[in-house]
């Protein structure tokens, strides 16, 4: 796969998840799914690991703004199934278990949910950094070639 094809694929599984998610704990919150001190902690949790993917994602888009600049390198199909299903899963896993303690489905308190929530940012953190420091270069360079 191309390069700029997963860029834009990944980046938009970061971005859109990462405001879905705010927009889900403001709206659990009004919905009483969280204490006002509950959704003020879960975003205080969740916030600071995805603004640092978010952040690099931004200043690549803004180093790589001229189409004219695309790269043609592709990717190995191990890299963008790898890339695609950690990110998702990540995504996926955080707006499950702020579902499931907004709605009290098996999760006994919001102890057990922060403990869930930052052990889910731990495991996943360490992959996805390493996905996004390989694609998304602080400084706009492109990664190696990984044919």
């Amino acid at each position: 796969m191309k390069q700029y094809i997963l860029k834009a694929i990944v980046s938009s599984i970061i971005l859109v998840g990462h405001f879905a998610i705010l927009i889900l704990i403001l709206i659990m919150y009004l919905r009483s799914g969280f204490t006002f001190s509950e959704a003020t902690t879960t975003i205080s949790i969740f916030l600071p690991i995805t603004s640092v993917y978010t952040s690099a994602i931004v200043k690549d888009v803004i180093a790589n703004k001229e189409i004219r600049k695309r790269s043609q390198k592709k990717y190995s199909i191990g890299f963008v199934l790898l890339s695609v299903m950690i990110t998702l899963l990540f995504m996926i896993y955080i707006l499950a278990i702020i579902t499931i303690k907004a709605y009290n489905l098996g999760i006994a308190d919001f102890g057990q949910f922060k403990a869930l929530l930052l052990l889910g940012e731990t495991i996943f953190a360490a992959y996805i950094g390493q996905i996004v420091h390989a694609m998304f270069a602080a400084s706009g360079a492109a990664p190696q070639d990984l044919r």
